[in-house]
């Protein structure tokens, strides 16, 4: 009778176990939304600054290249911000590489780019650069992605080099 509890215990244990297909994996964390546009992949950091230069970073996608006016494209919509501007959140910084998923309106992007904030004037372009773009050939110009309706591109993949950046349109 004393075993009784115990043989309870290892049979819930057992079913648990058996229930479970493949437990939690690494894709498990970013999982491709169904019938959203938009893209992901990772972004692959080299040669990270120092701490106390970076103030902020993040993806963005931008309808023409080279921009016109960043600030006021991404206020009116034409660009779309990842983490979105209104949050406090940013890319994580110091890490080799981070995975990530936006949502976009079909339309087509001509630039894909990695802008970090060096400057302490977050509402400057002075305060800002591209650190990496997505870019799919050697000419050094962004490569363009045309999104449809139900269309989810994988493998946007953003190398960002704090010591060899692309060029610089704003």
């Amino acid at each position: 009778m004393k075993y009784l509890p115990v043989s309870i215990l290892f049979a819930l244990v057992f079913l648990f176990v058996i229930q479970c297909e493949h437990g939690l994996s690494p894709s498990d964390a970013k999982q491709i939304p169904k019938n959203v546009n938009g893209i992901s992949g990772v972004i692959i950091y080299k040669n990270w600054p120092s701490v106390d230069s970076l103030k902020d970073l993040r993806l963005v996608a931008f309808r023409k290249f080279p921009p016109q006016n960043i600030f006021l494209e991404i206020i009116n919509g034409t660009a779309i911000v990842y983490p979105p501007i209104d949050t406090s959140a940013h890319l994580i910084f110091h890490v080799p590489f981070e995975e990530y998923i936006v949502g976009l309106p079909p339309d087509t992007f001509e630039y894909i780019v990695v802008a970090h904030q060096f400057g302490e004037d977050r509402f400057s372009e002075e305060s800002w650069q591209a650190v990496g773009q997505y870019d799919t050939d050697s000419d050094s110009l962004p490569t363009p992605i045309i999104i449809t309706e139900k269309t989810f591109l994988e493998n946007i993949n953003i190398n960002v080099d704090f010591k060899n950046l692309p060029i610089q349109p704003f």
